[in-house]
């Protein structure tokens, strides 16, 4: 398959700003590609040539981009520089250095889809003595070949950024409209196997082979989630007089597999932290008692000298390359588990939460002060729930998370079978999409944040409030280095915004934030039809994905249970 159909495509995407244009497009594209460029063409459109999950980048940055641009185009890295300064985006400069190319390329050929996934693929690989230059060679090859808009989404996808606004959570539908399959199929395989290019291939050969994909030992599965609850009495409500209450813990929510020796720590964002945390391989080896076994659980530190669980924040500290082993002794830590996915190699996440349980108390032999599995009581009665509530409260936990004793494990969804109860402060968790520069002693940093909410309606960002208190100074200088990197000239498609920011971002950064309440607000004021009064920010929720922020349903949802509370009072 010719790589010019693919990159047309991906032009059509970058001028489109509706969700259902962007689709079509989409599906028009998958249609007409073969069965076997089907996992490259995904992989591709989603700007990178591997799964979310590999934590892998190509190494290659703008600077070397310019170098390999230098060398396809006859155009002298000052000029690249002159460009760059006046487009802002090193793909359209590309686009244009093609047209204006000042050399001909001997024994050019046209550029394939196999060929940029398997040349950008192997960068990484590219290691040792030379390797940049290397690296420089292999971009500049495709380069020398590529037509104007092929230029351009090479460099971007080598930079790891296409700006063509393809959320993950857009493929389901298109993949779903493609084949003639049920977007919940299409969903569910996803979230077992977190990887839309294995989707799409398997929905390409009927709905037979989408249902066979399950979960791989090894591989992340996105993790289930849970709604908020406004008091004991709609979480009993709701479960029909009776549920499972666990403890609710403030950690890194952390998916251990085991496959024979080899144990992997997967995060909620898919990324693998079992080099962060050596002193839990040991140790899960041992309470782990199946081969083939993928347990859920909250990976919490612990205070050496009470002997509680640390703040959130301590935990990311242990989240480190080098001084791991000293770390490790000063602030140690432990895993409690509380569900089970796979055991002996078979999924078990259709099955009722109590059997599930009752296989997880099976399969793990608790390691004191290390593996543990979380504590429970199971009860319909409202006394019982709120001992259980201060006594997770008195251990330094969050609060409390109950569970339908018949539910599934629903993976990658956040439904009313999992329940949160958390006392009186109430956060949410936004996307960063913009900000504002600081005035007086912020001078420098930028002040105050423009937060969004997801629509999961359209897979948009829109937002709901400009936060500006909460932070620290050392918040403030450490957050406007990291807000550099993710810095673009506009908001991208994704994101509705009508505020006129002072720099926008694209959305990958989830902030936690505590607000007094919740306001209706108008669309010119903010996209999302809601506003929250005196937000403050709380955490950067590193453990966060976009996509898991709270959806603008949840915050509407609130701003309904505020209202009736308010009338009650009345």
């Amino acid at each position: 398959m010719l790589y010019r159909v693919l990159a047309e495509a991906l032009e059509r995407l970058e001028r489109t700003p509706g969700y259902l244009e962007k689709n079509a497009i989409i599906v028009e594209l998958l249609k007409q590609t073969p069965k076997e460029e089907m996992e490259r063409v995904v992989y591709l459109l989603l700007g990178r040539p591997w799964p979310a999950y590999v934590s892998k980048e190509t190494g290659v940055g703008p600077q070397q981009l310019k170098k390999a641009l230098s060398q396809a185009s006859g155009h002298s890295l000052a000029e690249i520089e002159k460009r760059m300064a006046k487009v802002g985006d090193l793909g359209e400069v590309a686009a244009e250095l093609m047209k204006a190319k000042k050399q001909v390329t001997l024994f050019s050929q046209p550029l394939t889809v196999e060929r940029v996934f398997e040349k950008v693929k192997s960068l990484p690989e590219l290691t040792g003595e030379g390797s940049m230059e290397r690296k420089i060679g292999v971009v500049a090859e495709l380069l020398s070949d590529a037509s104007p808009p092929e230029a351009k989404f090479v460099v971007r996808t080598v930079l790891g950024d296409l700006r063509v606004g393809i959320a993950e959570g857009r493929m389901r539908d298109a993949i779903a409209a493609t084949f003639g399959l049920p977007p919940e199929e299409v969903e569910k395989a996803y979230m077992l196997t977190t990887d839309y290019a294995v989707v799409a291939k398997a929905a390409a050969q009927g709905e037979r082979a989408l249902r066979a994909l399950g979960i791989e030992v090894g591989h992340p599965v996105n993790p289930m989630l849970a709604q908020r609850a406004e008091s004991i009495e709609e979480i009993l409500e709701r479960m029909g007089g009776r549920a499972a209450f666990e403890l609710k813990l403030d950690g890194i929510r952390i998916q251990a597999h085991r496959d024979g020796d080899r144990i992997n720590l997967f995060t909620r964002r898919m990324e693998d932290y079992t080099s962060m945390f050596p002193d839990l391989v040991k140790p899960l080896k041992e309470a782990l008692k199946s081969e083939r076994v993928v347990v859920d659980g909250e990976l919490v530190a612990i205070d050496p000298r009470s002997g509680k669980p640390m703040p959130f924040q301590e935990v990311l500290r242990r989240r480190r390359k080098y001084g791991i082993e000293k770390m490790a002794k000063e602030l140690p830590i432990q895993i409690h588990l509380f569900d089970l996915l796979v055991l002996d190699g078979k999924t078990v996440v259709d099955r009722p939460y109590t059997e599930r349980r009752e296989l997880l108390e099976k399969v793990v032999e608790p390691i004191p002060g290390k593996v543990m599995v979380v504590e429970r009581r199971v009860t319909g009665r409202k006394e019982e729930v709120e001992e259980f509530l201060k006594h997770s409260l008195s251990l330094g936990h969050e609060g409390l998370l109950a569970k339908e004793l018949g539910s599934p494990y629903r993976a990658g969804r956040r439904e009313f079978l999992w329940l949160k109860l958390k006392p009186e402060v109430d956060t949410v968790d936004l996307v960063v999409v913009g900000a504002h520069y600081g005035k007086g002693k912020r001078a420098g940093t930028f002040g105050s944040y423009v937060l969004a909410a997801r629509d999961e309606q359209t897979g948009e960002y829109k937002t709901v409030t400009r936060c500006g208190s909460g932070y620290t100074d050392e918040d403030l200088e450490e957050l406007t280095k990291m807000f550099e990197g993710l810095r673009v000239e506009k908001p991208p498609p994704e994101v509705k915004v009508e505020i006129e920011c002072d720099a926008y971002f694209r959305p990958e950064v989830v902030f936690e934030v505590a607000f007094e309440e919740i306001q209706l607000s108008p669309p010119e004021k903010h996209t999302g039809g809601v506003g929250l009064r005196f937000p403050r920010f709380v955490r950067v929720r590193e453990d966060r994905r976009p996509e898991e922020a709270t959806t603008l349903e949840e915050i509407l949802g609130m701003y309904r249970a505020q209202q009736r509370r308010k009338g009650e009072k009345k």
